[in-house]
């Protein structure tokens, strides 16, 4: 998921200290130290960092991701009105 690749950008235009969103998710600062270089995020603290810095720029961010994968998915024709 590309959101996870770039949640530490996200992060850093949020205006929480990483230490404070290091806390509310549970893990150590060292943590999430690592998982900020590296980007590897679970889909549960990707979800919890999104409940604390949401903001305008998250959503704009999450909603462009979605209508991306949106585009991959298979589309029907819709079904004939009945008579």
């Amino acid at each position: 998921m590309e959101l996870e690749n770039n949640i530490a950008n996200l992060i850093n235009e949020s205006r929480y200290e990483n230490s404070f969103i290091a806390e509310q998710i549970g893990i150590s600062m060292s943590v999430f130290s690592a998982k900020m270089q590296a980007g590897k995020w679970t889909e549960s603290e990707i979800k919890q960092i999104s409940l604390i810095i949401e903001n305008e720029k998250f959503e704009n961010y999450f909603i462009i991701e979605l209508m991306e994968a949106a585009k991959d998915e298979p589309s029907y024709p819709n079904s004939p009105a009945e008579s």
